[in-house]
């Protein structure tokens, strides 16, 4: 049986746009959570100072939004070139050395780190679950799995954002012929 390369990355690409979509739908519910958490803050805050109430689900919460919003907020990151880059020969260089660095950087730190997080992750969410995990301090949120689980689905949307990166540099590299 041979294999059809031309189909697969002809079907690989025709997911890319829905990737694309996916990853930004997560960048704007990240943005959205980041008004959440202000709120969230801000009601703390108030209660603890003007009334002298404090909950320790209250602030649970907020480092469980404040959490959420950085590992869904990687992805998007990533996606729209906004990470930490260290821009020494890269920023002033050719297409063509951005291209071989992007590839060089997304094959061998990007989708292994990605993979890392993603299967390392998953059972790491999956002991918490069925251990029904809640948290350590009294009066704190139950469920802490769903946490972890969203620190396994970072690793799903990196993974997936390195791809999409990948195969457009590719695309987009034969096409310009690297001028």
């Amino acid at each position: 049986m041979q294999l059809n390369y031309s189909k697969f990355f002809t079907k690989l690409k025709n997911i890319l746009p829905f990737i694309d979509k996916f990853i930004i739908l997560n960048g704007k519910l990240s943005i959205f959570l980041s008004v959440i958490l202000i709120c969230l803050i801000s009601i703390s805050v108030l209660m603890r100072y003007l009334f002298s109430i404090g909950f320790t689900w209250l602030q649970d919460l907020y480092i469980w939004v404040h959490a959420t919003i950085i590992l869904l907020g990687i992805s998007y990151t990533f996606r729209f070139d906004g990470h930490v880059r260290i821009d020494l020969f890269y920023k002033y260089s050719k297409q063509k050395f951005r291209d071989i660095v992007n590839i060089f950087g997304i094959l061998f730190f990007t989708l292994p780190l990605s993979y890392f997080i993603y299967s390392k992750g998953f059972y790491y969410f999956l002991r918490s679950f069925q251990q029904n995990e809640a948290s350590k301090e009294t009066g704190g949120l139950p469920a802490i799995y769903i946490l972890k689980f969203i620190i396994f689905f970072m690793g799903i949307l990196l993974f997936l954002e390195a791809l999409r990166q990948l195969l457009f540099i590719i695309k987009i590299g034969k096409k310009k012929k690297w001028r």
